[in-house]
């Protein structure tokens, strides 16, 4: 799964630095030891951010999955958080997976959510919906049926037709007056994720 996400980002990159571009061909050629190289020098010469954390994060899948090298899970989770330091939502979403799985590293609910939210008000629609499932639960933060009926909302907007069946349960278990207000609540976040977005393009 995480691999298809790579081949993703791999291919939006078009106004990349030379060694960016290089790395990309490398890896879609599968010279894997000379695309690390590359990604490498972008990692610790970019002065893009979007660029350095798409090859961190990069990096961190060929390390996670061992694609043509040895997997080294401690080296991939080094490489996703440095990624994630740089706001790459999805190498945060593979941090909080991790954590709430305790792949490697200690299970921790509480790091699982902190991950996740990063994600989740970036708009990637997988950990908006298992940041709502921990609302919902109560793992990693206090059971919150306002907030997890927002995030199973958003991500139901998003496209994941799972969280229509928790909104259901959900609606059963507030009253007309909590849904009205997690309503709102949607509302405000997506008026705002449209506007920070809105001010990041050129």
């Amino acid at each position: 799964m995480k691999f298809l996400i790579i081949t993703l980002i791999l291919f939006s990159a078009n106004n990349a630095l030379s060694d960016y571009d290089d790395a990309i061909d490398l890896l879609n050629k599968r010279y894997i030891k000379e695309s690390l190289l590359e990604f490498s020098k972008v990692a610790k010469n970019s002065e893009d951010s979007k660029k350095k954390a798409n090859a961190m994060y990069n990096i961190a899948v060929i390390y996670d999955y061992g694609l043509g090298i040895k997997k080294n899970k401690k080296a991939a989770i080094s490489w996703y958080k440095k990624a994630s330091d740089l706001n790459h939502k999805i190498a945060q979403y593979n941090l909080g997976w991790m954590y709430y799985h305790g792949e490697i590293v200690e299970q921790n609910y509480f790091n699982a959510m902190r991950y996740y939210k990063l994600s989740a008000n970036q708009g990637y629609k997988k950990a908006q919906f298992n940041i709502a499932n921990l609302y919902f639960m109560g793992l990693g933060t206090l059971k919150d049926n306002l907030e997890a009926y927002k995030w199973f909302k958003i991500s139901s907007m998003n496209g994941i037709s799972q969280s229509k069946d928790y909104l259901i349960k959900l609606k059963m278990l507030m009253t007309i007056e909590d849904i009205s207000l997690a309503e709102q609540n949607v509302a405000k976040w997506v008026e705002e994720y449209k506007n920070i977005n809105l001010s990041l393009i050129d």
